[in-house]
């Protein structure tokens, strides 16, 4: 019998081996507020770092991006890629209801049947795949510029083979960066990203309620409704 049953959440405690990363949260950081941090939030944050530097402000280069999913990773990806500089990032998604909130985290939003109208070909620097739909990877290279970088986070299923040429990429000279989850570093960057923006961005208003573990069944329920990006689970209560 080996400990690896033991793994997991959902559970009173969580067994953490020797030299498991631990990351000190400050005040302002509620516990529920914190939690998508430990996913959601430090995944993007590795998949940003795969960008080339950005150049100095007031100097041509990099200003546009297009985000693909507007979940917890897609308003995320947007709040990130605006404080690191983008002067524009765009968000496609096909549900409109979630697409009317990545406003409040800087992103424009792109509804699928105005994809070719509003985002013309080679006028994107940067694409970030969140949605885990293989069929917008097509869209995602046209967007791209010359030399643009498309980095693939989502699609972590076996339904992802991709409708996309070898030419296509090769002849625009893409960076093509598979993302799968992160490093400890990244969850330092992400603590201290959300301590310093969490009132700049309302982050917390992606969170649905709270449920007690005894009440998990209904708490599944309510996440699989679509209501909230995240509902919580207090393992004390």
């Amino acid at each position: 019998m080996t400990s690896a049953p033991l793994f997991g959440t959902y559970s009173t405690h969580t067994l953490c081996p020797a030299g498991t990363p631990v990351v000190s949260l400050p005040p302002a950081l509620t516990p529920e507020l914190a939690a998508p941090i430990n996913c959601a939030l430090a995944t993007m944050v590795n998949a940003v770092s795969k960008l080339p530097p950005l150049p100095p402000p007031g100097h041509p280069g990099a200003s546009v991006a297009l985000v693909q999913g507007a979940g917890m990773l897609g308003m995320y990806a947007s709040a990130l890629l605006r404080e690191l500089g983008f002067s524009k990032v765009l968000c496609v998604d096909v549900n409109r209801l979630r697409l009317t909130r990545v406003v409040e985290f800087g992103a424009t939003p792109v509804h699928p049947d105005q994809e070719e109208e509003m985002i013309s070909t080679g006028s994107v620097d940067a694409v970030f795949e969140v949605c885990g739909n293989k069929e917008v990877v097509s869209q995602g290279v046209r967007a791209l510029r010359e030399g643009g970088t498309y980095v693939l986070v989502g699609l972590v299923h076996p339904d992802s083979h991709l409708l996309v040429t070898a030419q296509a990429l090769i002849l625009k000279c893409l960076t093509v960066v598979g993302v799968h989850n992160y490093s400890t570093r990244h969850l330092h960057e992400a603590v201290s990203f959300l301590a310093q923006h969490h009132n700049r961005y309302p982050f917390a208003s992606l969170l649905g309620p709270t449920y007690p573990l005894s009440d998990f069944r209904n708490a599944v329920d309510v996440a699989r409704s679509g209501q909230f990006f995240r509902v919580a689970v207090n393992p004390q209560l």
